[in-house]
């Protein structure tokens, strides 16, 4: 289940975060630890110097998510400046006067239609082998996925997955298949030699904490989306 409330701002140095912001127009992700926490200012650093840093402006808004064990902490926040010699490796960032935890307890699917891109793995070298099918998902949540095919799919059976969140941004992980339901086509031709299609249920076995994050940040913002639009349709019936 994915419940959200307000937390306290407890972080902390070495804190993992994801930053996410828009260079250009496009969405944007900088993976972070957290090295130094004051009242006003968070000071990120990252393993590596992305260029893309430098082009960040003061004051331009982002938003934070910091990983926690069963939870996310969610924030907006304002790029202020890069920090040191390097523009782009440490840099600094507004502490959010709010944070929103986000639980992951149980993780209950939530339905949601997305593209997802999948090839099976193979089980003598774990590497993904075939061409790459594309269909769309029915449910997701940080655990796990269902999706329906046409390919030939198995309970057992490991997948190598790619959720493209917009043309520039995809996260990637694996995952093992837990359960089959056949779906019976709307034809009344038997043996016509097409495969029937195929709901999968998928348990996650690769995918990083802050992917898990940024799926509930998802799931959360595709909901709010949902209301508004519910909202907007209610107010414009009366």
């Amino acid at each position: 289940m994915i419940d959200t409330d307000i937390a306290d701002n407890d972080l902390e140095i070495q804190d993992r975060v994801l930053m996410e912001a828009e260079i250009a127009g496009r969405p944007t992700s900088f993976r972070a630890v957290i090295v130094r926490v004051s009242e006003s200012e968070l000071w990120l650093g990252m393993a590596s110097p992305d260029r893309r840093l430098e082009t960040m402006r003061p004051n331009q808004p982002v938003r934070l998510t910091v990983a926690r064990n069963g939870a996310a902490l969610l924030g907006r926040s304002d790029f202020l400046r890069p920090l040191g010699g390097s523009k782009s490796r440490v840099f600094a960032v507004d502490r959010p006067a709010v944070l929103e935890r986000a639980q992951r307890r149980g993780h209950v699917r939530y339905p949601i239609d997305l593209p997802i891109q999948f090839r099976h793995i193979d089980p003598a070298t774990w590497e993904p082998r075939g061409k790459v099918a594309t269909t769309v998902t029915k449910n997701l949540s940080p655990g796990g996925l269902l999706f329906v095919s046409d390919l030939q799919v198995s309970v057992g059976d490991d997948l190598d997955l790619i959720l493209p969140l917009s043309s520039w941004d995809r996260m990637s992980m694996s995952g093992v298949v837990k359960r089959i339901a056949r779906r019976s086509q709307e034809s009344d031709s038997e043996g016509d030699g097409q495969s029937e299609p195929t709901e999968a249920a998928v348990k996650f076995t690769r995918i990083t904490t802050l992917d898990q994050d940024r799926i509930v940040r998802l799931i959360l913002l595709t909901e709010h989306r949902r209301r508004e639009s519910a909202l907007a349709r209610e107010q414009a019936l009366r």
